[in-house]
């Protein structure tokens, strides 16, 4: 059974720990939360202008992990180890995924990236599942940045490929 906004209150949870945490309160879908979640941030990326600038992208994960360290190590003081809930995580590791300075801003690229980095993420290859073991922030938030870094890579590649069967433009937006 989820966990619900009042659940978490009563655990010490605030609303604004729930939101943050929470991402947007993408943590209280009922089914995959960590999909939701990455799906939510992709929409950031497709919706918001400038917001596709890799720069941007890494800046705001950036700042999304410096938060969820701590924050991460709360919540799992509060509600117990590795909650689902806490998919603060999922939005820094989808947006790590997004960022390239090699791929035009493109639907494509979008979905190629969330589906990798869904991939990469569910499958926690190491070192990503030595850090899903770590507990606290260094696990909760460590096992998303390998698996968007993976995620990243593999995106390219598989683009590249597209890229030269005339799929999708040129590799370096040309």
């Amino acid at each position: 059974m989820k966990t619900s906004p009042a659940d978490l209150q009563r655990k010490g949870v605030p609303l604004w720990e729930q939101i943050v945490a929470g991402g947007l309160f993408t943590g209280l879908a009922p089914i995959a939360s960590g999909t939701v979640a990455s799906a939510v941030a992709l929409l950031f990326y497709v919706f918001i202008p400038g917001f596709g600038h890799p720069l941007v992208l890494l800046g705001t994960a950036a700042v999304a992990i410096g938060v969820g360290f701590p924050l991460a190590r709360r919540i799992e003081e509060k509600i117990g180890p590795d909650p689902s809930f806490f998919t603060l995580d999922e939005f820094a590791g989808q947006w790590i995924a997004l960022a390239s300075p090699f791929v035009p801003h493109d639907p494509v690229w979008a979905i190629i990236a969330f589906l990798c980095f869904r991939v990469f993420d569910i499958a926690k290859t190491w070192p990503a599942s030595w850090f899903d073991r770590q507990g606290g922030g260094l696990g909760i938030m460590g096992d998303d940045v390998v698996a968007a870094l993976y995620a990243n890579i593999c995106a390219h590649f598989i683009w590249f490929g597209l890229s030269l069967l005339g799929i999708v433009s040129e590799f370096l937006g040309s």
